[in-house]
C-alpha cells in the first residue's frame, strides 16, 4: 500500500488515506497486574459502600491477619452481593471464608466462618462475589485482611 495515497473526501477534495499502516497499528496487550488491580478497584469504588460494619455482638471480634501467598492464599470464599449466599449467615451479603486448605498459607490464620471486612485496605463490605475473588487473586504476595470472627464461648 502507498502511505501517501489520497482518497476522495465527502466535499469532493482529496485527503490522506484513513487506513493505518501496519507498523503504526497498536498491538493488543494483556493488562499488567497493576492495571487489573486499578480496574477492579475502580469497579469496587463505584459500588455503594458504607463504612465497615463493626461487630455489635460482644461474641464477635475484629482481627487483623496477614496471609502470604504460596503460590495461592489457600482458602475459599462464598457470599457477596450477587453471590449464592453463604452457609454461615444466609441473611448477610458479606464475604465469608468457607474452606481453608490444610497445611496451606492460611491454615493457621483463617477458619471457616470468618467474615472478610477488608483486604489490603479495600473494603469488602457490599462487594460482588466475583470482584472479591478477582481481587484476592490479583493481589501480590502478601494480603492483609481484617476479619470478623465469632468468639469461642
Amino acid at each position: 500500500m502507498d502511505p501517501h495515497r489520497k482518497v476522495p473526501l465527502m466535499n469532493g477534495q482529496m485527503g490522506p488515506s484513513a487506513r493505518p499502516q501496519m507498523s503504526q497499528a497498536p498491538m493488543a496487550r494483556h493488562p499488567s497486574r497493576e492495571q487489573l488491580i486499578d480496574y477492579l478497584m475502580l469497579k469496587v469504588s463505584q459500588q455503594s459502600q458504607g463504612p465497615p460494619r463493626l461487630p455489635h455482638d460482644s461474641m464477635q471480634q475484629e482481627i487483623r491477619v496477614k496471609v502470604e501467598k504460596n503460590p495461592e492464599l489457600g482458602f475459599s470464599i462464598s457470599g457477596g452481593v450477587g453471590g449464592r449466599g453463604n452457609p454461615f449467615r444466609p441473611d448477610d451479603n458479606g464475604i465469608f471464608v468457607t474452606r481453608v486448605q490444610p497445611d496451606g498459607p492460611a491454615s493457621k490464620i483463617l477458619q471457616p466462618g470468618d467474615k472478610i471486612i477488608q483486604a489490603n485496605g479495600y473494603s469488602f463490605v457490599n462487594m460482588d462475589h466475583g470482584n472479591a475473588v478477582s481481587l484476592l487473586k490479583t493481589f501480590p504476595s502478601t494480603v492483609d485482611l481484617i476479619i470478623i470472627r465469632d468468639a469461642l464461648a
